[in-house]
């Protein structure tokens, strides 16, 4: 089941409009599903924030209104819903699209811990670029599609180069290709270079890029105290 499925059977389940026959299968799900309990916990948090908010704001409840003519029109402008929505309130509404387009808790955890530090290959008095240099400079550049291209090619002749194949997987990563990206950087993390840890910081942030919190936890935990990344990785531990 995809995220945005998921959201709405929360806001359906909270919001009573399941049968029993729905309760349980939503319940059953619950007990081993990392991502549901996470946007239930979201929409309750956010339930509860609105309700305290509500009680004596005349502005916010006429500006919930206005939201939910805007988001849930009989044709929407700006977010398009499944037909099972026509039973949401106002303040319902809210909850789904504060889960929907602003992830309120944890959408920026990835952004803000991502790696953005740079690809430095070049030796002091070298006379010309090679092509790491090239893709060391798309790299830096932000230019992760053309980086991918040109460390794919150096990869292809270099498997055995652990930088090379890092930040490939980096780029990867950074252009969502965050399966074949874990299959680049897993044997760094396997293997003793100085990019084994880097690997699994990597591995866990494209874990988390794609909301499995379970797995980036399993990845952050595995970087020990004597590392370079470990503070970083407990700090996001702590936040997830």
């Amino acid at each position: 089941m995809m995220t945005e499925d998921k959201i709405l059977w929360v806001a359906r389940y909270v919001e009573g409009d399941m049968d029993e026959a729905e309760i349980a299968e939503f319940e059953t799900q619950l007990k081993s599903d990392a991502e549901l309990q996470q946007n239930l916990k979201d929409y309750h948090h956010i339930h509860q924030s609105l309700k305290m908010k509500l009680a004596n704001n005349d502005e916010l409840k006429n500006t919930l209104q206005g939201f939910n003519k805007q988001y849930f029109a009989a044709e929407p402008k700006v977010v398009s819903f499944k037909p099972v929505l026509k039973w949401l309130s106002g303040v319902a509404a809210i909850l789904v699209i504060g889960l929907f387009i602003w992830a309120p808790w944890n959408a920026n955890l990835y952004e803000t811990y991502s790696d953005d530090s740079q690809m430095l290959v070049t030796e002091r008095g070298a006379a010309t670029l090679t092509d790491l240099d090239k893709a060391a400079a798309l790299y830096n550049e932000k230019d992760y599609d053309g980086a991918k291209t040109s460390l794919k090619k150096l990869y292809s002749q270099q498997p055995a180069n652990a930088m090379i194949a890092y930040y490939y997987g980096m780029s990867l990563i950074k252009t969502n290709a965050v399966e074949n990206a874990r299959k680049i950087l897993t044997p760094i993390f396997n293997g003793e270079s100085v990019f084994k840890y880097e690997a699994a910081y990597s591995i866990a942030l494209s874990y988390l890029k794609e909301d499995n919190k379970v797995d980036a936890k399993t990845w952050l935990q595995k970087i020990p105290a004597e590392t370079t990344r470990y503070e970083q990785a407990q700090e996001l531990l702590g936040k997830m």
